[in-house]
């Protein structure tokens, strides 16, 4: 990340040639997921949670909220019929801006292409989600989405 910009920045090709061989098969670097996000209408939001907050466990050292945490906040908001049947197969996340421990969010999880009812007739799930301030203008902190393919077992 650079320091000044506080913008991800390339990583170094020697780097890349040093980490090569960790990771098998798997690019290291996720080409970036060009789709439109369609706009979250708040009369569409399948699941919502509101008052979450921040702990101070929750910081990294910049006192800004840690990605894992963004990551927790997103599944905790995902519909339990989804984790029953399915499981995580992809994510994407655009970050707007960084949350402080103060902060209070609100968490929305929209469930695109099918009802809650039949769910678990898909081949695959995708959400949309929301995490944007509760208080003031509603500021954006994250948008992401998931893709969920069916579990083995089910």
């Amino acid at each position: 990340m650079n320091k000044k910009t506080r913008r991800l920045s390339k990583i170094p090709d020697d780097v890349q040639t040093e980490l090569k061989h960790i990771f098998v098969d798997i690019p290291f670097i996720v080409e970036g997921d060009t789709r439109k996000w369609s706009k979250l209408d708040e009369s569409i939001v399948d699941h919502a949670r509101s008052g979450v907050m921040p702990r101070w466990s929750d910081l990294d050292t910049n006192q800004h909220v840690n990605n894992v945490k963004y990551i927790g906040w997103i599944l905790e908001c995902v519909p339990m019929t989804i984790m029953e049947n399915y499981e995580l197969a992809s994510m994407t996340l655009e970050y707007h801006r960084e949350c402080r421990q103060d902060d209070v969010l609100k968490c929305h999880t929209c469930v695109l292409g099918g009802n809650n009812e039949r769910i678990t007739k898909y081949d695959h799930v995708d959400c949309q989600h929301l995490l944007q301030l509760e208080v003031g203008d509603g500021d954006k902190i994250l948008k992401g989405r998931t893709k969920w393919r069916p579990k083995e077992n089910c």
